[in-house]
């Protein structure tokens, strides 16, 4: 049995497997540095966010389903490395 976590992503909640959250979050701390010195930041993170959660909620079959490891791998294969 996995934990899972509440997140609030670009204004969406999504439950998250624990796992995946904290691949996720990683994911999102890189991103972050490598635009740490960019004008604009801040807003470029935004859309990022914004363009994950529009991923998450495509993946999803309804509001109660949790996000996976599977399913962050996914997004992250899309988004792509930073």
């Amino acid at each position: 049995m996995n934990k899972t976590v509440n997140i609030n992503l670009a204004n969406t909640l999504f439950h998250i497997d624990e796992d995946a959250y904290n691949k996720m979050r990683r994911y999102l701390e890189s991103v972050k540095r490598s635009f740490a010195n960019t004008p604009g930041s801040d807003e470029i993170l935004a859309d990022i966010e914004a363009r994950i959660a529009e991923l998450f909620y495509e993946k999803l079959e309804n509001e109660r389903q949790v996000i996976t490891q599977k399913q962050v791998d996914e997004v992250i294969a899309i988004m792509g490395q930073p």
